[in-house]
């Protein structure tokens, strides 16, 4: 038997946030692929909300500190991400903006560099740098930034 004839949608909701969080929009989708009514669903959303067991702005927060944590990305990057799971512009800005500074980017950057070192060790230096800088771009640093913490000039990266 499916969930769908088991649970209700707000019963599936819960269970699905008790297995990982998820945004408003992105529990609205799952939810929709069950077929629930569009009622049902913002009923159990709604309620959600009001017993804060959804809350976009914690999930913000916690998906951008996790990031920071395992996968360091630039601001720009994590506004990105943010905004491909639901988050709005507004809020992904916000969130990003209180819990990263132009100097933690650049700390960042230094991190992942640091991490990054052993594995490109053996290849030449000008190669080293390249792939580094490449790297560093992928996970949406900006170019002063890259330029900064590699300690090239623009022209040295390209």
């Amino acid at each position: 038997m499916s969930d769908r004839a088991v649970l209700n949608p707000l019963k599936y909701a819960v269970k699905l946030l008790a297995q990982r969080p998820y945004s408003e929009k992105l529990l609205r989708e799952k939810l929709r692929r069950f077929d629930y009514l569009p009622q049902e669903i913002e009923s159990a959303i709604a309620e959600l909300k009001q017993k804060r067991y959804l809350d976009d702005r914690q999930y913000a927060e916690d998906f951008v500190k996790m990031r920071i944590s395992s996968r360091p990305r630039a601001s720009s990057a994590l506004v990105t991400e943010l905004l491909s799971k639901g988050i709005g512009l507004a809020l992904a800005k916000e969130v990003v903006d209180q819990l990263c500074t132009v100097g933690d980017e650049e700390k960042l950057a230094r991190d992942l560099l640091a991490r990054k070192q052993a594995q490109y060790a053996s290849l030449e230096p000008h190669v080293r740098k390249r792939r580094l800088a490449a790297l560093l771009a992928r996970r949406g640093f900006r170019p002063d930034t890259i330029h900064r913490v590699l300690g090239a000039a623009p022209e040295e990266v390209e």
